[in-house]
């Protein structure tokens, strides 16, 4: 399994080289970045120490639909130390004890930003939301400390069968697009009479974190697509909806 840390709209140059540092520490394969809200600089570079290669291999994304064009495929895992509401979390130890590293090739672990954390956009791209065991009464972790802890628990769960060599272009591991039916679940909701836009109570937001944390495979995703174009096509032929049907994936026989 290989495993790639993703930092979301960090904000501090220096949390992401230490960062990068704790990812060379503990083996955590690949880093990405997201819509990052500050510049690699000096300070980057100073506390990234010895792992400067993780900075100057690391891959940048402007927004996660730019992520998912290139890559996405395999396990998504995002840290979050806030629960209850709509919020399902669990340990992430207790979480990857449930996972068959042979079933995904990439594990992904999802780090917000330092001010608030990944929000519940954010939630709706990954398949499981889990929080960092922490005992002291202060339960909030610097960015670099999580990123430290909580590949300290993925490589307690999975050992690395050999010490891991530095990630660089030649040996990067490869990676897969994810492709996800976002547009056409859209379009059923809107048919169906959804306000697909609304922030507080989203019906799509909602679906997605739903599929996503069934674990779906490619083929369980174009059997949806397929369902979802004919369910759309009747309720357009009953009156249902404004739009005119457009097709978004490919035509699968169910």
């Amino acid at each position: 399994m290989n495993i790639h840390t993703i930092l979301v709209r960090s904000e501090t140059s220096g949390n992401i080289g230490a960062a990068a540092r704790a990812v060379a520490n503990m083996g955590g394969g690949r880093l990405i970045l997201i819509d990052p809200r500050c510049e690699i600089n000096s300070k980057a570079r100073q506390l990234a120490a010895g792992a400067q290669d993780q900075l100057r291999t690391m891959t940048v994304y402007a927004s996660w639909a730019e992520f998912y064009a290139s890559e996405g495929d395999g396990l998504r895992i995002a840290l979050t130390r806030r629960g209850g509401g709509n919020r399902k979390v669990l340990p992430l130890k207790e979480q990857l004890s449930a996972v068959d590293p042979q079933s995904f090739k990439n594990l992904y672990l999802i780090f917000g930003p330092e001010s608030d954390g990944l929000d519940s956009s954010d939630l709706a791209h990954v398949n499981f939301a889990c929080h960092l065991p922490v005992y002291g009464e202060f339960g909030s972790l610097n960015l670099a400390q999580a990123v430290l802890l909580a590949l300290y628990v993925v490589r307690d769960q999975f050992p690395p069968t050999e010490l891991p060599a530095q990630v660089t272009d030649e040996n990067a591991p490869a990676v897969q697009p994810l492709y996800f039916p976002d547009e056409l679940i859209k379009e059923w909701l809107t048919a169906m009479g959804f306000d697909v836009n609304a922030r507080r109570a989203s019906a799509f937001l909602t679906l997605r974190r739903l599929f996503l944390q069934n674990l779906p495979t490619q083929h369980e995703i174009q059997v949806l697509e397929a369902v979802l174009q004919q369910n759309i096509r009747k309720l357009k032929s009953l009156g249902f909806g404004t739009k005119e049907l457009t097709d978004h994936g490919r035509d699968i026989p169910v």
